[in-house]
């Protein structure tokens, strides 16, 4: 069954049971990623393509999680906070998070979830966090990543802005030390810019923003290094935003 959280929807099926498990949708929360409860672990892992599922489908697997609490589970799309999504999970004496509304237990990990129809490079986030809000563990996605890959090499962007205008770019795979020149192209503009790969082989993380000029809202951008060369095409502005 579907589930809306703002702008986008949440698939939530049950695998194993086939009967609908939630009572409905229960509102946004203030969770914060950046105060994940040391010791929890959440896990989200992609389900491959499928006729079953008309986009990105995901398995959670969380682990050390207390036995004397109820949990629930969240989803943040791009533009939105966190809502909840489903309810009612505690943890069984074999350490399994099952859902403890039904007759018929139903594990955490047999469920499916997704973002839905979903802008290209942007994340989703997913947590899940007890009923007091005390403990809390996160996994975060991008469904439809924007990404080159040549050798070793791999450059990705990240949508950042609710107007489609911002990007992060991030990379890995390359000779540590060589100097690269990364080029961003769009609307009749190009530029260019030096950067020094660090000792593991990172691309230095930096943001893209465009402005517009034309009507144009094709782009691409390109890295240049000794030992690869890499480069991306994308749309930005409103087509960024646009739910594949």
């Amino acid at each position: 069954m579907t589930a809306p959280v703002a702008y986008f929807k949440v698939l939530v099926c049950i695998l194993l049971g086939a009967s609908p498990a939630f009572a409905g949708h229960l509102g946004n929360t203030d969770l914060n990623p950046r105060q994940t409860t040391p010791g929890l672990q959440l896990e989200l892992g992609e389900l491959p393509a499928s006729t079953a599922f008309s986009s990105k489908a995901y398995r959670l697997r969380a682990s050390g999680y207390p036995r004397d609490l109820v949990f629930s589970v969240f989803a943040k799309n791009f533009v939105g906070s966190f809502d909840e999504v489903a309810s009612g999970f505690h943890v069984d004496n074999a350490g399994n998070m099952i859902l403890s509304r039904t007759t018929k237990t139903q594990r955490l990990e047999d469920m499916v979830f997704g973002p839905g129809p979903y802008p290209r490079g942007a994340a989703w986030e997913v947590a899940v966090a007890s009923v007091d809000r005390s403990i809390a563990a996160f996994a975060r996605v991008i469904p439809y990543p924007i990404i080159a890959r040549g050798g070793t090499c791999v450059i990705s962007l990240e949508l950042l802005s609710h107007r489609g205008d911002r990007f992060l770019v991030t990379g890995h795979g390359f000779v540590p030390g060589d100097d690269v020149i990364t080029e961003s192209r769009y609307d009749g503009r190009v530029e260019q810019k030096r950067k020094r790969i660090s000792v593991d082989g990172m691309l230095p993380r930096h943001v893209i923003a465009h402005a517009a000029v034309g009507l144009d809202r094709s782009a691409r951008y390109t890295v240049k290094s000794p030992s690869c060369e890499l480069a991306v095409d994308y749309e930005w502005g409103e087509p960024a935003l646009i739910q594949r």
